[in-house]
């Protein structure tokens, strides 16, 4: 019986193994660890030398006094070194005027390890977009998609799609967006190999604009339309606009979903680098494109992200692929995935980066509240 029993299972391992739910099935969720299980492009470090932030042996005495309310209703505040700890933190940087003032690595992590963005990897696809159209390779963000994702013309309902729909998601395609159903189109997207086939295939569930749904789909045909415009892989596009002129100290590696010609990026999610390197990516955001004297991306172009509408059903509280802050401050994050952050604070010149590791109790605007506290005490 026993013999019978362990055949039985054997064929089950065996079924499975061939199944496409086999790797949800042996990685379950998403965690800050996933970048070394997938393949990957590696997009190459600075070429014109490392740009270093000013650092200070010690912890200022105005980030010493700073306290911050935990989860509970009735929680004391804590301290920022007790609180980093109580909430699965794996590195964390408040900088203010290119000085670091406070530094914070978990255990096994420091200033040389690799985080994982989740959708932070969404504002990259952004400010390429931006550089596109400043180049010329798409005409304009009323350009219809397809222009450039030529399967689908003559398809009723895709001709209508913009690439302004992509990027504020209101494109209208039937997308379902979740981390812990094996049979949703995100869980495809993040661990499946036919990622192409299945950016294509995605149906139209209603005329775009009517209705904002954040969804992984927006970002990957932005991807593909970045490919396809630049003839580049999105991944050396951002090398050769971004990654290589920001004074990188590491190349970032973004995860692809297979490991041959036909591989792409997962352009919703997974650029992989040093906090400190995704820092000067916040940086060049906070200083409008510039980067000391140089124009990366268009100045116009980071105001047309973080203009706050809420026309054509677009979010007042969501730009391109990025969160909006107070308008009296002009704030404004890259967010992803259990609390990754880039939350950039223009008025007082201050840029707080965060990334932590899997929390299922995640709550974005617990953190944006944490951000809010951050900068006010500052």
């Amino acid at each position: 019986m026993r013999i019978q029993s362990r055949f039985f299972i054997f064929w089950i391992i065996l079924i499975l193994s061939s199944c496409k739910f086999i790797k949800p099935i042996v990685y379950n969720l998403p965690d800050e660890k996933d970048f070394q299980l997938f393949p990957y492009r590696t997009v190459q470090a600075s070429t014109t030398g490392i740009f270093y932030f000013k650092k200070s042996k010690e912890i200022s005495p105005e980030i010493k006094k700073i306290r911050l309310e935990n989860k509970a209703l009735n929680s004391t505040d804590v301290p920022l070194d007790d609180f980093v700890h109580l909430h699965k933190t794996i590195s964390f940087l408040i900088i203010r005027n290119d000085s670091i003032l406070y530094e914070h690595y978990a255990d096994r992590y420091n200033d040389s390890s690799n985080v994982t963005s989740f959708s932070i990897a969404k504002a990259y696809v952004t400010m390429l977009t931006g550089i596109a159209i400043k180049e010329k390779f798409i005409k304009s963000i009323d350009e219809p998609v397809t222009h450039y994702i030529h399967e689908w013309k003559g398809n009723a309902g895709y001709e209508l799609i913009t690439i302004k729909d992509l990027l504020k998601h209101t494109s209208g395609l039937k997308f379902t967006e979740s981390y812990v159903n094996p049979k949703s189109d995100q869980f495809q997207f993040y661990y499946g190999d036919e990622l192409r086939k299945r950016i294509l295939s995605c149906k139209v569930k209603e005329k775009p604009g009517l209705h904002f749904e954040y969804q992984s789909e927006n970002s990957s045909l932005l991807g593909l339309i970045l490919e396809r415009a630049t003839g580049k892989p999105v991944s050396t596009y951002l090398e050769e606009k971004i990654w290589s002129k920001i004074g990188t100290e590491a190349p970032a590696l973004w995860s692809t979903d297979r490991d041959d010609s036909l591989a792409i990026e997962k352009a919703f999610c997974c650029l992989n680098a040093r906090t400190i390197d995704f820092a000067k990516f916040g940086r060049l955001l906070l200083n409008k494109g510039n980067w000391d004297g140089i124009e990366i991306v268009p100045s116009s172009w980071i105001e047309e992200a973080t203009k706050r509408t809420n026309e054509n059903a677009e979010k007042l509280t969501y730009g391109y692929n990025m969160g909006l802050g107070p308008a009296l401050y002009n704030s404004f994050y890259p967010i992803g995935l259990y609390g990754q952050w880039l939350y950039v604070y223009p008025k007082k010149n201050i840029l707080i980066v965060r990334f932590g590791s899997a929390d299922m109790g995640y709550n974005p605007s617990y953190w944006k509240d944490i951000m809010l506290q951050l900068v006010d005490q500052l």
